[in-house]
């Protein structure tokens, strides 16, 4: 799938998902995601509704990111 910079997006595969969570729903591992777009702008919608998103260091991947639930206390 050919990503573009000005289309604004969140893709994710099956497969991470899988790894991400366990059967309760319940994250376990980091999510791995493409973000496109206002990549700003999402971040800070996914920082409000408790994600944290951070750059992944691999530049092989443009867009790629790491998302991670934040924990209640």
């Amino acid at each position: 799938m050919a990503l573009s910079a000005g289309v604004n997006g969140i893709y994710l595969s099956r497969t991470n998902l899988d790894v991400a969570f366990d059967d309760n729903g319940r994250q376990i591992h980091p999510l791995a995601a493409r973000l496109t777009g206002n990549v700003a702008g999402v971040m800070k919608l996914l920082n409000h509704c408790g994600w944290q998103a951070e750059p992944d260091d691999d530049t092989s991947l443009p867009y790629q990111f790491t998302l991670m639930a934040r924990l209640e206390a």
